[in-house]
């Protein structure tokens, strides 16, 4: 038996309030900020980009500067120039770093001494990133750099299209942070990028970006922070608004960070690298800016994804943790139907902008990839109109697949007496049933004993139209052995119908003994 309505205060208080956006409806808002879009969308036609390096002398390093002058817009500047990036550095074209003499506004209005040049190597359309950074800087995200296409010529050899764009630092009008801030970075590979930072006992690797020397007092504080922010994160009350992880997390600033990613399902952003979040003393942690997309939007390296199935939320890191709290959980639903015409404004202007760099990523195309050798799982298409459509006919099909309505458990956790007998487990939907659907389940052990303590099994709830929230009864079994706590599982199978399964999808029941 399933049921339907509210049967003991148990339930009823641990049904956490959900909101009642629809996961399709649009609301007239995408932030409750008003978000400038940022420079750089849509593109305009790229502008030549002149690089002369001292002597000629070849770019091998990224490690140490080489001297060189840059030329763009009818101004040349003096500058510092070396490599950049992981694996792309590995790959035929570069990506560079420029470290200019003086300031200089070479996107937008605000003079910087260093900049980067995105070589989009993976990535045959040259869209991918500029689209993620367009619908980043219109979210709640503080920052998102500001960038302009640049065909690069090098000692007087072309290069290629790239994309000029700020560098994610620390100052005024970038990642604006007092002098006791700090920029840092989730990075697996931190220790080969010779980057300070260090391991949590949880495993997460935490680079410093900025300041990129840092002091052992600095190290300690951050490195405390980071182990309240997870001694919390990861107790059993970790959900509580005033004590759990939203004292420590801006909320607002994960959700949206969280969104961006799995919407371009980017590859690193399950805490494998380019997430970054800012902490000062006293605050909490900020995430974004986001960065690097090249392998995402059905591209991974050496791979490609469907527009199906969650990626970014997948593994074990705050934000998946994050996920296991219904009420986050909701919330990034509800935050998605608002944040979706933004998406889908953007996604509209990507043929325009696959139009106006048409010539510059075929010729970067015919340089680099002329006999397709080189990189074959990046290509979806034979030409570059054909990988335009690709990315957005991909990002469209993904934007879907996210506003489908999502069935998750009420609580991440429950609590029961053994005397009880029967607890009643919520399970609920994102909005009410449209149609009728049914998602299966499965009672799982933990520590308590199959049989002894509770009747295994699996079972299937039943939805229809209009339905909310139903109840998975767990009959609880009274033995003669005088034990401790004991707990068992639920876990939520894939469901039936158009309804993706969401988080929490498994609930931890805890069997306290008689008193």
């Amino acid at each position: 038996m399933i049921r339907t309505t509210s049967v003991i205060g148990l339930v009823v208080a641990l049904a956490l309030p959900l909101t009642q956006a629809s996961p399709t409806s649009a609301a007239p808002a995408a932030a409750a900020q008003d978000p400038v879009p940022v420079q750089g969308w849509p593109p305009a036609p790229p502008t030549q980009l002149v690089i002369t390096t001292e002597g000629g002398a070849e770019v091998v390093s990224k490690d140490d500067y080489i001297d060189a002058t840059v030329t763009l817009d009818g101004i040349t500047h003096v500058t510092e120039i070396k490599g950049r990036g992981n694996s792309t550095w590995g790959w035929a074209k570069k990506p560079y770093k420029l470290k200019l003499e003086e300031d200089a506004a070479l996107v937008g209005d605000q003079a910087f001494d260093e900049w980067v040049l995105l070589a989009g190597y993976a990535d045959r359309s040259a869209l991918r990133t500029a689209a993620a950074f367009a619908i980043a800087s219109r979210t709640t995200l503080r920052w998102t750099p500001e960038f302009r296409f640049v065909d690069v010529v090098v000692n007087g050899r072309p290069r290629g299209l790239y994309m000029l764009t700020e560098q994610v630092e620390e100052g005024d009008g970038r990642v604006d942070l007092p002098d006791d801030g700090f920029l840092l970075e989730i990075n697996q590979r931190y220790l080969r990028d010779d980057e300070p930072g260090f391991r949590t006992r949880r495993g997460t690797p935490v680079a410093f970006k900025d300041p990129d020397e840092v002091t052992r007092k600095q190290r300690r504080t951050v490195r405390r922070a980071v182990r309240e922010l997870e001694d919390v994160l990861y107790r059993p009350g970790f959900a509580d608004r005033r004590t759990g992880y939203a004292a420590h997390v801006d909320v607002k600033s994960a959700i949206d960070w969280y969104l961006v990613q799995e919407l371009f399902r980017n590859q690193d952003s399950n805490f494998q690298s380019s997430v970054h979040v800012s902490w000062k003393p006293g605050g909490r942690f900020r995430f974004g800016p986001v960065w690097d997309f090249d392998l995402s939007a059905g591209t991974r390296f050496r791979s490609q994804d469907g527009t199906q199935g969650w990626h970014t939320r997948l593994g074990r890191h705050w934000i998946s943790r994050m996920l296991e709290d219904p009420t986050f959980s909701a919330r990034v639903k509800s935050r998605w139907a608002r944040l979706r015409p933004v998406v889908d404004q953007v996604l509209s202007e990507i043929p325009g902008a696959g139009t106006t760099l048409a010539a510059s990523a075929q010729a970067d195309w015919q340089l680099w990839h002329a006999d397709g050798s080189d990189l074959p799982w990046s290509a979806h298409a034979s030409d570059h109109a054909g990988e335009v459509e690709f990315v957005r006919s991909w990002l469209t099909a993904r934007s879907r697949w996210l506003s489908r309505n999502e069935v998750r458990f009420g609580a991440h956790q429950m609590r029961t007496r053994e005397r009880d007998r029967t607890v009643w487990v919520p399970v609920q939907l994102q909005v009410p049933a449209a149609t009728a659907f049914s998602v299966d389940y499965r009672v799982l052990t933990g520590t308590a004993t199959t049989g002894t303590d509770f009747y295994p099994g699996s079972g299937r709830v039943q939805f229809g139209p209009g339905d909310r929230v139903r109840y998975i009864p767990v009959q609880i079994l009274g033995d003669a052995l005088v034990e401790g706590t004991e707990t068992l599982l639920l876990e939520l199978q894939t469901p039936q119908g158009d309804v993706v399964l969401g988080s929490p999808h498994v609930v931890r029941v805890k069997i306290d003994p008689p008193r």
